[in-house]
């Protein structure tokens, strides 16, 4: 009787790989671009966030130069125009964002009211009535002064803002100075201490701000003194006093004024 077979398994073929290293080398030295076209190696994946933050970039940018546009027809813009102006002494700068003619009237009432305290209150009706009609005509000789104490008292009393990049300058204008806009005017209140400095500022047709009004009490007594002796002294004929020292301001003595 003959053995059965042996029961081996069946023998399995080994599958064999070859790497041809001379390809190798060559698609490393080739760089991504071949190694693609030979069709190895895997696709670069695209970065998107240089995309992404550029468009933030250009949205920023865009975004700010709206705003600024939009902030230069504010009030706090124009106020920090005439703090630089103020703080470099360019009074052609200070002028073309204060009316110094209009400021200059402004303070008519501040230093009438001033006057007549430094007269008395032995002035009766008619007196005070010709104080209040002859101040006014006083002011335009002290036009250049005012803008000079103006500018200083400005500078004074915002001197936090000294030294600061105009930009960073007129955005910190709502921090320096109390701006409450009313229509079209606003109101400018800068405080140090007890001293304070009010700003009447009005809208221009350019859709600009410009100062037309100052009341500080302070300032309206450094006019006073300016004008001081050009006021009748007390217990004398006002009239005729008047027109003894100021017969070149009034009308009905132009001419007729005698010469320094």
């Amino acid at each position: 009787m003959s053995a059965p077979p042996p029961n081996n398994p069946p023998t399995q073929k080994r599958s064999r790989i070859v790497i041809s290293l001379d390809r190798a080398r060559e698609m490393m030295h080739l760089g991504p671009a071949a190694q693609h076209a030979y069709g190895g190696g895997l696709r670069p994946r695209r970065r998107k966030w240089p995309i992404i933050t550029g468009a933030v970039l250009l949205l920023l940018v865009i975004g700010g130069v709206i705003f600024w546009q939009i902030y230069k027809t504010r009030p706090s813009y124009s106020l920090a125009l005439v703090v630089d102006a103020a703080h470099r002494d360019d009074a052609a700068a200070f002028d073309k964002v204060v009316d110094t003619g209009q400021v200059v009237q402004s303070f008519a009432p501040q230093v009438v009211e001033q006057a007549l305290g430094r007269l008395g209150t032995a002035l009766t009706p008619e007196m005070r009535r010709r104080v209040e009609a002859l101040v006014p005509t006083l002011l335009p000789t002290v036009t250049e002064n005012v803008r000079g104490e103006v500018m200083r008292e400005v500078k004074e009393l915002t001197a936090r803002a000294a030294g600061k990049p105009f930009f960073l300058l007129a955005l910190s204008m709502p921090f320096i100075a109390d701006v409450k806009r009313e229509g079209e005017t606003a109101v400018v209140t800068a405080r140090q201490g007890e001293r304070s400095l009010e700003l009447l500022m009005q809208r221009t047709p350019e859709n600009r701000w410009k100062v037309v009004g100052v009341r500080d009490e302070t300032l309206a007594k450094r006019i006073v003194d300016n004008i001081a002796k050009y006021l009748p002294a007390i217990g004398t004929d006002i009239g005729t006093e008047i027109e003894k020292r100021l017969p070149e301001i009034l009308p009905q003595k132009r001419g007729t004024g005698r010469r320094r």
